[in-house]
């Protein structure tokens, strides 16, 4: 029995140790909570980088359509004014053609 209690020195070296390892796990522990709270802001971040990038692309839709049709503007232009080149060559040879009855009846 003479072994179970133990000496001052002993315990205060013992209370040092164990305040020492407070100290280290607290430390630990503070950086694992600024990791954790960095991860959340990070994971919030990305989160608002897909929403950005999903707007960018319907905006990208958008303007491709809208280039589309501003791509097909000459051609369809061109056809009519095709067409109306058309419309008056044989609007003109109708013409001739009923003055030419008209002149003959």
């Amino acid at each position: 029995m003479e072994n179970a209690y133990i000496s001052r020195r002993e315990h205060d070296e013992y209370v040092k140790r164990m305040e020492d390892e407070h100290k280290r796990l607290n430390n630990r522990l503070v950086v694992v909570e600024k990791a954790s709270k960095d991860m959340q802001e990070l994971i919030a971040n990305v989160g608002k980088m897909a929403v950005n990038m999903e707007h960018m692309i319907d905006e990208q839709r958008s303007q491709s359509e809208r280039l589309e049709s501003l791509e097909k503007l000459p051609y369809q232009n061109w056809n009519i004014i095709k067409n109306g080149v058309y419309n008056a060559i044989g609007a003109s040879i109708g013409g001739a053609i009923i003055a030419v009855l008209l002149y003959f009846l």
